[in-house]
């Protein structure tokens, strides 16, 4: 693409951030007005949707960092996720007392289905993304002081987390007696509530969600972005052909915005003002992240180039 044009997409007068702006807004404002759509959760293919999303954040983590740096990503999200949850579920220490139902398929050891690491997984990857631009203003951490490192990754903690705030209740939302789930159909009924991928024990104090659920999320979040991020300083960043260029820094951070938007529209409606919390917890970091991507990084070429290191010719 000419360097012309490169220089006049950089140069966006301020007004069309201002457009961008108040559509994206006006999509969440849709989206919370609707009181979103009553989908039950087991009619979802998450069989796919999971697997999906995670193949696509390796994928483009090894375009974006190289195998080495991808490949520990993947390995230490799952393993200290599942380890995370499977301490969590037997103890009931680290998220409060749960147990999963079979909505999301088989189970690792009887305990933990399959699905949930990866699910991890899928999220991990652009709020890695979303938090290096804006922390440092680049998709890829680049600052290697051991106090950066932990506060970029409690930050990462923080934005993994936001997901969660409203995912949680949606997918644990159930009409029974608390701790039972003995009140819902055999018969799946698409005019009724369907039935929860997990159950709280003793409910709790956010939409039935227990506050040590977030504690359980923002210190498991933070194990694994602090581990990571140790060991990514001493690997050489050493991304695929056409790695280096804005709209594929922008993939993943899209897909957070994604999820965001999932959130608020489809959000169940028998669960409150669910739906105020995605636009804002969620949202937020999504457009700032997104601005800063493109309004802030003038050498960052906008198409992916056969050169990652070298900018667009003109």
């Amino acid at each position: 693409m000419p360097n012309r044009f490169q220089k006049l997409f950089t140069q966006v007068p301020a007004s069309v951030w201002i457009v961008l702006l108040v559509v994206v807004a006006w999509i969440f404002y849709a989206g919370i007005s609707t009181g979103g759509f009553d989908i039950p959760i087991e009619r979802l293919p998450w069989s796919i949707l999971v697997p999906g999303f995670a193949l696509f954040s390796f994928a483009h983590s090894v375009v974006m960092l190289g195998w080495k740096r991808a490949l520990v990503l993947l390995a230490l999200c799952l393993s200290l996720s599942f380890t995370a949850e499977f301490i969590g579920q037997k103890t009931g220490l680290i998220f409060g007392p749960y147990y999963y139902t079979s909505l999301l398929g088989p189970k690792i050891m009887g305990t933990i289905p399959v699905l949930i690491p990866f699910a991890w997984y899928m999220m991990f990857y652009p709020s890695y993304v979303v938090t290096n631009l804006l922390g440092e203003g680049k998709p890829v951490g680049e600052q290697d002081g051991t106090a950066w490192i932990l506060w970029v990754s409690a930050l990462s903690a923080l934005v993994m987390t936001a997901w969660d705030l409203t995912m949680d209740p949606i997918m644990s939302y159930h009409p029974c007696t608390t701790g039972r789930i003995d009140c819902l159909p055999v018969a799946l009924d698409e005019r009724l509530i369907g039935h929860p991928a997990w159950v709280w024990v003793n409910g709790g104090e956010h939409f039935g969600v227990p506050r040590l659920n977030y504690r359980g999320w923002m210190l498991t979040a933070f194990a694994v972005f602090l581990a990571y991020r140790l060991i990514e300083r001493k690997l050489d960043h050493e991304p695929w052909p056409g790695g280096h260029s804005k709209v594929m820094a922008f993939l993943p951070v899209l897909a957070f915005g994604m999820m965001a938007f999932v959130d608020t529209w489809l959000g169940n409606p028998k669960v409150g003002d669910i739906h105020l919390i995605s636009p804002f917890a969620m949202g937020i970091p999504f457009l700032f992240a997104a601005f800063i991507l493109f309004a802030r990084n003038p050498d960052l070429p906008l198409w992916p180039h056969h050169d990652p290191r070298k900018p667009v010719d003109s």
